[in-house]
């Protein structure tokens, strides 16, 4: 099983990390592991550098976008897509400062999600711990001044 975790990022902090990723990962990984103490600062420092996430504009999105397919349903306030075809499923999660996703099987029902949370905004960035798999749902592109 895997399972993802998705920050909202504030575009500043995205903009300025872009590249640096691996930074990211390392406070969020600081987050879920250090000892209680520090866990507090680190939890504090993941506030500053995210945003709110807008759990009613992924409501919309995720219900206009999806409810046109039939492995697709709502079930207390989670996503749940179930693709037997290619035994893929996957559930989407608010918690309010981070979504969660958690699949199993193949790629194809998570990859619709990380879809949908794409096309709201640029600046999710997802973790997945156990793998130490990171990155942008979108890459930010960078801007070159001359």
């Amino acid at each position: 099983m895997r399972h993802y975790y998705i920050f909202l990022l504030k575009p500043e902090i995205a903009t300025s990390y872009f590249g640096k990723e691996h930074l990211i990962y390392q406070l969020l990984y600081e987050g879920e592991t250090a000892d209680t103490e520090l866990q507090e600062i680190v939890k504090k420092q993941i506030n500053y550098i995210s945003a709110i996430i807008p759990s009613l504009q992924i409501k919309k999105s995720v219900e206009k976008k999806l409810k046109v397919r039939h492995d697709f349903y709502v079930l207390k306030e989670h996503y749940y897509i179930d693709i037997k075809a290619f035994e893929s499923k996957a559930v989407l999660k608010d918690h309010g400062n981070v979504l969660t996703i958690s699949a199993n099987g193949s790629y194809q029902a998570e990859t619709i999600f990380f879809e949908v949370l794409r096309q709201i905004n640029s600046c999710f960035f997802a973790v997945d711990f156990d793998n130490k798999n990171y990155g942008w749902l979108n890459p930010i592109k960078h801007v070159n001044y001359i």
